[in-house]
């Protein structure tokens, strides 16, 4: 798909493991949305290398939030620019930190997740979700902090238009490329999938209400629309 000369691609499919990562490129500038989880190192550096490219090809690294499955294998691309927010990068790795905290963990989640109450089975949810966070969590997997460009001060990369989409976590941003015909919006976790949220094995949401509220500001855009957890599809909200 082109969009003002950029093609949009599936570098790693989501599903409700694994988050979705994609190549945005120009032919001379390209653009990795999402760099996944360690142990899919490997699979994201064949997908790149059946585009022709290398990590030394990767001008930026765009994250839509700083969770485990969608930014640590930043630190493959050491010469790359790193955008993402910093709201999301502070408060992802203070709640791993605080997860980490063997006798307090349960306690001090709450303070990121203070509408667990009123989701079924979350705090067994968070169990296994902490188990993953003990596995892979390293700050270091973020890249070095000289790479990042916090889109508070900078946005994001020219040809790119940020949409926050902060339900998911505080900070979260989805990422739109524009186009007068069809438009590409990366949604990260703003849009988990099409269907079948519950069985998405992710954080739940910072904020319910404004989570709704984003995955409808989301549908409302016309384009092609690529979810944190499911495959990619053409939305026409006004095609009825």
């Amino acid at each position: 798909m082109e969009t003002l000369g950029w093609k949009v691609c599936v570098l790693l499919a989501g599903n409700w493991r694994t988050a979705t990562s994609v190549l945005v490129s120009n032919g001379k500038r390209h653009t990795v949305i999402d760099t996944g989880m360690p142990h899919e190192a490997h699979l994201l550096l064949q997908a790149l290398e059946q585009h022709g490219l290398r990590v030394s090809d990767i001008h930026s690294i765009i994250n839509t939030h700083f969770h485990i499955d969608h930014a640590l294998n930043n630190a493959l691309f050491p010469n790359s620019l790193i955008y993402g927010s910093q709201e999301s990068c502070d408060w992802c790795c203070s709640l791993y930190s605080d997860l980490r905290d063997e006798q307090r963990w349960e306690k001090l989640v709450l303070n990121y997740y203070p509408e667990m109450s009123s989701y079924d089975h979350a705090l067994e949810h968070m169990h296994q979700l902490r188990k993953l966070t003990l596995r892979w969590w390293d700050m270091n997997r973020l890249g070095a902090r000289a790479q990042h460009r916090w889109i508070e001060q900078h946005g994001l990369p020219d040809g790119f238009e940020a949409l926050i989409t902060s339900g998911h976590v505080p900070g979260h941003v989805s990422v739109v490329i524009p186009d007068g015909a069809q438009p590409a919006i990366v949604a990260g976790d703003a849009f988990l999938s099409r269907a079948n949220n519950d069985r998405i094995l992710t954080m739940i949401p910072h904020n319910r209400v404004q989570a709704a509220r984003d995955r409808e500001m989301v549908l409302a855009r016309h384009g092609r629309i690529f979810p944190g957890h499911d495959l990619d599809f053409t939305n026409s909200p006004n095609s009825d």
